[in-house]
């Protein structure tokens, strides 16, 4: 799947750079491997309303919680969680641990709604799983919206 993720970067002439890692699956993780990236860290959570009818992939920086109280408010809906492992298999065709604006790769007229901290765009360099947690590409985060784009996912900085 990862292959996938680096044709695309090529494709549309976007340069990075790739650090592999051990396997990672939380924050927790990441630092008890210590691991360095020279990059913006996000963490990236796959939420549904209550009526699993609606998905969204949110994207912020590490040091950021969410609030999902006022996102419900801001999105209006009436309730959001964390979907579940099996609901994120069928949506992105990932495992738990690989969540990121990678996963548009792996399916095709998703539903599932980005949404983007705009801080995000204030750094020169953000890290992002490739569909697998054991590597971490950093680029320029002024291209996520073209990685979007370019799969015709919606996309929400806010």
């Amino acid at each position: 799947m990862e292959n996938k993720v680096y044709e695309l970067l090529d494709k549309l002439k976007i340069e990075y750079s790739k650090v592999e890692h051990p396997q990672v699956f939380t924050v927790k993780d990441s630092e008890k491997y210590n691991i360095k990236l020279n990059s913006l860290i996000c963490k990236n959570l796959f939420i549904t309303n209550s009526k699993k009818s609606k998905y969204y992939v949110v994207v912020l920086p590490l040091e950021k919680r969410i609030n999902l109280k006022s996102l419900q408010i801001v999105l209006n809906e009436t309730r959001l969680s964390f979907g579940d492992e099996k609901l994120l298999e069928e949506k992105l065709g990932i495992k738990i641990g690989s969540v990121s604006i990678f996963n548009i790769i792996n399916i095709k007229n998703t539903d599932v709604i980005f949404l983007l901290d705009k801080d995000i765009l204030q750094y020169e360099k953000v890290g992002f799983h490739p569909n697998i947690n054991t590597e971490t590409i950093i680029f320029n985060p002024k291209y996520i919206a073209k990685i979007l784009e370019n799969y015709n996912a919606k996309y929400i900085f806010f």
